[in-house]
């Protein structure tokens, strides 16, 4: 029995994956996610702080016959007092820090539902990889632990002066730093900042694809052995270094990686196609195309450009009708694209003599469709302000595209075009459409520039070339 994978192939039928197997794999995976996404760095810093109780204690009881105390134990004792003493003020401060903990998981789990009401739920993700909300909670837990492992060793210390102190100090500074929590949430919550750290991640995952651009180029693998996948999920990432080791050892060989990554398969599809010949090979090339459940933002660029893409739809359709945080989404998109021009290869021409291994990069074309799907948010709306930003943009981005995007630019824009006349003739929007066709025709694209001057009537054209001084073809 066969089926029809998504490249029009034939393909055999799907094997089934013995539930255990996949149990286990899921298992695995969402433990190497959990604790690279968020566990491993607050689990260090309460490592941390474990130890530094540890070493407070060897120094309270390594300290002595009191009068060989230094100067500055022997003025810190006086604030001390005898050992009963010490444990009353070390149980203030570690209820104390307990409650200033669960608030602190409030606030943060309060920031996480404002900016998924604001904007959407995928903001969640990049919640947890940021490094402030990591390093927050790992401080409160670390020193409320530290607080409770003084308080609990203070019974078989004869003068617990360090551990006091040091409790102290840390509960003053938790204090402070619970007024920092609170204004970095609120930061939290703005929409410019929440799209300022999804660029800020996209650019991240797109640096890390960066080997995987360079290694590869077009390449054409006719007659060759197609690798299918055993199980469904999303690719993750290639392991790029072991394809080209692969490709050291096998000077006849070549590979070309089929989905993008981002991309979902499921099982029995095209993972790869490898030359002939070279079959005992097709597991280790299958185990360099990554799949997990989730998509993960560290690694795949295209994800983070999926939430703006969300985001702005969002805000610019009927569906909540936020120009203003759409016009964020539009310029984050801007950013993005001037970002990435300086790429090292593109998915048109990259891999000059290294064709040996194939990918076809569909990120740039990804930025285009976001634009042009906007465009349709932004028609749909009537928002001719929003219609005339990402003319602008597209005007702005225009000299400065790759050869890819520049293919795709006159499909978006005669989307525009189109779209045009579903929105009022204002000043702003016939302003936007004459600069975008003006900048079309100084960069070869006639035809495009024709399109968009129709979308303007006569007075239209001539009121904007009163104004601007441009001339429409």
């Amino acid at each position: 029995m066969t089926g029809t994978g998504w490249d029009g192939s034939a393909r055999p039928a799907p094997k089934p994956v013995r539930s255990p197997r996949r149990a286990v794999r899921a298992t695995i995976e969402r433990l190497h996610r959990s604790m690279f996404e968020f566990i491993a760095a607050p689990a260090l810093i309460v490592c941390g702080f474990v130890v530094l109780a540890e070493v407070i204690d060897w120094l309270d009881n390594h300290a002595g016959p009191q009068r060989s105390w230094s100067p500055l134990r022997t003025w810190l004792a006086q604030y001390v007092g005898d050992t009963q003493s010490a444990i009353g003020v070390l149980t203030a401060i570690a209820g104390s820090l307990f409650t200033v903990t669960s608030i602190t998981f409030s606030i943060l789990i309060l920031a996480v539902q404002q900016g998924a009401t604001v904007l959407n739920s995928q903001i969640v993700d990049h919640y947890l990889r940021r490094a402030s909300n990591r390093a927050w909670f790992g401080f409160f837990v670390g020193i409320s632990l530290f607080a409770l492992i003084t308080l609990v060793q203070t019974t078989h210390t004869r003068a617990p002066i360090f551990g006091v102190m040091m409790s102290t100090i840390l509960g003053a500074v938790a204090l402070f730093a619970l007024i920092v929590l609170i204004y970095g949430t609120i930061d939290q919550m703005r929409p410019v900042t929440l799209i300022a750290a999804i660029v800020d991640t996209a650019v991240a995952a797109r640096n890390r694809q960066l080997p995987l651009l360079a290694a590869s180029g077009p390449c054409v693998v006719e007659g060759g052995r197609i690798v299918r996948a055993d199980h469904s999920g999303h690719v993750a990432r290639v392991d790029v270094r072991a394809l080209e080791e692969l490709l050291a050892k096998h000077s006849d060989l070549r590979i070309a990686i089929c989905p993008a990554i981002g991309d979902f398969v499921t099982i029995g599809d095209p993972l790869a196609v490898m030359s002939a010949g070279h079959e005992a090979l097709a597991d280790m090339v299958a185990a360099a195309v990554v799949l997990t459940q989730k998509r993960d933002i560290a690694d795949d660029a295209g994800y983070s450009l999926h939430h703006l893409h969300t985001i702005g739809w969002t805000a610019i359709s009927t569906a909540r009708s936020d120009p203003a945080v759409g016009a964020i989404a539009i310029q984050a998109l801007h950013d993005l694209i001037v970002t990435w021009r300086d790429d090292p290869v593109r998915a048109d021409g990259g891999g000059e003599g290294r064709a040996r291994l194939g990918y076809d990069d569909r990120l740039p074309r990804q930025l285009i469709d976001t634009i042009e799907s906007l465009m349709v948010a932004a028609s749909e709306s009537r928002q001719h302000q929003t219609m005339a930003l990402l003319l602008d943009t597209v005007t702005a981005v225009l000299p400065i595209v790759s050869p890819s995007q520049r293919r795709d630019l006159p499909g978006a824009l005669r989307t525009a075009a189109l779209l045009a006349a579903s929105h009022t003739p204002t000043r702003v929007m016939v302003h936007a459409l004459a600069r975008c066709s003006a900048a079309c025709q100084r960069h070869g694209l006639e035809d495009v520039a024709a399109e968009l001057a129709g979308a303007l009537t006569p007075d239209q054209r001539k009121t904007n070339e009163d104004s601007h001084g441009t001339i429409l073809p």
